[in-house]
């Protein structure tokens, strides 16, 4: 197998922020299984500042799947008193025939198996039948269906259960415009309390 073609999972780094977050926009708008309301929703909540504090708490939450140096997929996920919710999952199109979905998800779950999480999280619609038999290939656990959830609209509820041994949690949380203002401000001289 060439360099280019070696699969390169990892943290965003600082610079791919932007990069993340048009990704997610992208994977937004071309669902078929969300009303516009949902999607609408969405890419209001996945914007540039909640994206940054996801990437400030742990970078590992904006996880970049590489071929070599080439950009082809993400996972984004995020952290919920020792639950780690898997927000967005997606390949670009044109690299959806590989094995990146399956090398990427199995990086996914070793990268937080760590001692510091009950259990991986996330949702599918319930007319979403390929994620749906996707996730269960992968490892994941079907637990609910949770019927008229969001906006209406029925979910599945997939689970991957974690052996949590570190004490405690790190709460989360997004800065607002002030906090954000005074750290910019403050950039070069340190970051504010």
């Amino acid at each position: 197998m060439s360099e280019a073609k070696t699969p390169n999972f990892g943290p965003a780094r600082k610079d791919e922020i932007e990069w993340v977050l048009n990704t997610v926009h992208r994977a937004i708008d071309e669902s078929e299984f969300y009303c516009d309301e949902f999607k609408q929703h969405e890419r209001e909540r996945m914007n540039i500042h909640f994206l940054t504090a996801l990437w400030e708490y742990d970078p590992h939450h904006l996880f970049v799947l590489r071929k070599g140096d080439e950009k082809v997929g993400i996972m984004i996920s995020g952290p919920d008193n020792g639950v780690v919710f898997l927000y967005w999952s997606y390949i670009i199109p044109e690299h959806r025939a590989s094995t990146i979905a399956i090398k990427g998800n199995k990086a996914f779950l070793q990268m937080f198996d760590n001692g510091h999480w009950h259990k991986l999280v996330t949702f599918t619609r319930t007319t979403n039948e390929k994620a749906n038999l996707i996730l269960a290939r992968y490892g994941w656990t079907e637990v609910a269906q949770l019927n008229k959830h969001i906006f209406g609209e029925d979910y599945k509820i997939f689970e991957i259960p974690m052996e949590k041994t570190v004490p405690g949690y790190k709460p989360f949380r997004v800065p607002g415009r002030l906090e954000r203002l005074k750290r910019k401000l403050l950039g070069p001289f340190g970051k504010a309390a």
